[in-house]
């Protein structure tokens, strides 16, 4: 079959299907003009999110004049970005009286077509049509669709699931008289199903015990077809020796020199290609490096930095375990929710260490220490304190707890599964 053809087919066959049953993603989209991407990990519902979208759609304009093409469908694969532009002439066949209005068109995993920004800039300056675009991070990178299209788009980055889409996917409905009612016994029981799996949504909905079977499965799909195929990555063991130590060490200060000087006792590995391999899991948002705050540039890159990783179940799949694992996992989702509200991140360290300093609107500071326990130690009060002093008064000095909630010398104790709760804002 011609690819016009086959585009029509596909047209058709989405326009007569049903849509799957939706768990709506807090993720908000705003109304532009501009292409519209969506990246995210592996798995992380994009997809899903979507069909969210052309749900919201549908109430206002029908379906006819939106259009979905899944560019991981084996039906249309191989393809070349010429082939493209069957699509916008297999829909106009199809729908002739659509040809003066606004089509909408969502694109799924485009990144699977070579040059395929140039059929997108084409029909963004060319046609009535609001464009909306997803592809994996290691893929698609948000630096790398700024280049390709040139000012046109806006980049919106999907995490796997909030505490509270977590809860909306478990169908457990959340306001704040949560709070105070019997329902918070089985939300806390949940969090601590969250805390430790994680919130990809196939581990969310899974009903048989097979989490830990998916998140390995997503695991070896990372490392082998988005690191190891996309970089072109030779020397396998080291990258997967490199990625389970960094998972196992998650929320620890990570030195690249101190590794390298670990592992060139055994090894004849070179410091720039760690180099190269850290930075290809940082570009897949495998894992984060968050550097020290500091007003000096040159201390804070001289520094060693913290790292995180973008799913607790992920690095549970792979990692060694220790019995300190509780306070790791909760420290991570913390840096993960951070990442989710777009902040900027820092840790500090002097005579006590801080976990997160938070830097609003350029000079605001917010210091939050976390503490999954309620035996708590003096050490996590008296750095936030010292940071408060070196830095004057922050706007707010935050620990997170497991129960504990009050105010204690300007700072806030609130449980995490609460602070997780609250509004972004």
């Amino acid at each position: 079959m011609e690819k016009k053809e086959l585009f029509k087919y596909l047209i058709k066959e989405f326009h007569e299907t049903a849509l799957p049953e939706l768990y709506n993603r807090e993720l908000v989209i705003p109304n532009t003009k501009k292409i519209i991407t969506v990246v995210g990990s592996r798995r992380a519902g994009k997809t899903f999110y979507f069909y969210q979208l052309i749900t919201e759609l549908m109430e206002k304009i029908g379906k006819e004049r939106i259009v979905y093409i899944n560019f991981e469908d084996d039906r249309i694969l191989p393809m070349n970005f010429k082939e493209l532009y069957n699509i916008n002439e297999a829909y106009y066949e199809l729908y002739p009286q659509n040809k003066d209005k606004e089509i909408y068109l969502f694109l799924d995993e485009i990144q699977n077509i070579g040059s395929w920004e140039l059929y997108i800039r084409r029909i963004y300056d060319k046609e009535l049509v609001k464009i909306f675009i997803t592809g994996s991070n290691s893929k698609l990178l948000s630096k790398e669709i700024a280049t390709s299209l040139r000012g046109r788009t806006l980049n919106f980055d999907i995490f796997p699931l909030s505490f509270k889409e977590f809860l909306r996917f478990n169908n457990i409905q959340f306001n704040k008289d949560v709070f105070y009612s019997k329902k918070r016994f089985n939300i806390k029981n949940k969090f601590e199903k969250y805390l430790s799996l994680g919130g990809f949504p196939e581990v969310a909905l899974e009903k048989n015990n097979l989490e830990h079977d998916i998140l390995n499965s997503y695991y070896e799909m990372i490392i082998y077809r988005d690191l190891a195929e996309r970089f072109r990555i030779r020397n396998i063991s080291l990258l997967k020796a490199l990625t389970k130590f960094l998972l196992t060490n998650m929320s620890n200060l990570f030195s690249l020199n101190s590794y390298y000087n670990t592992l060139k006792e055994t090894s004849s590995v070179g410091k720039e290609t760690i180099f190269e391999y850290l930075s290809y899991l940082e570009y897949a948002n495998v894992i984060f490096l968050v550097p020290l705050f500091d007003y000096s540039l040159k201390r804070q890159q001289a520094n060693p930095r913290k790292v995180y990783c973008i799913d607790n179940g992920l690095r549970n799949a792979v990692s060694f375990k220790f019995s300190g694992d509780e306070g790791r996992l909760a420290e991570n989702l913390v840096f993960v929710e951070l990442k989710r509200r777009k902040k900027e991140t820092y840790y500090w360290k002097n005579k006590g260490e801080v976990d997160f300093i938070i830097k609003d609107n350029g000079q605001d500071l917010t210091a939050i220490n976390v503490a999954y326990t309620d035996e708590i130690n003096k050490r996590e009060t008296n750095s936030l304190l010292e940071f408060n002093r070196k830095f004057g008064k922050a706007k707010e000095l935050i620990l997170l707890t497991k129960d504990t909630e009050k105010k204690e010398n300007n700072i806030k104790f609130i449980p995490l599964w609460k602070w997780l709760l609250n509004d972004s804002n």
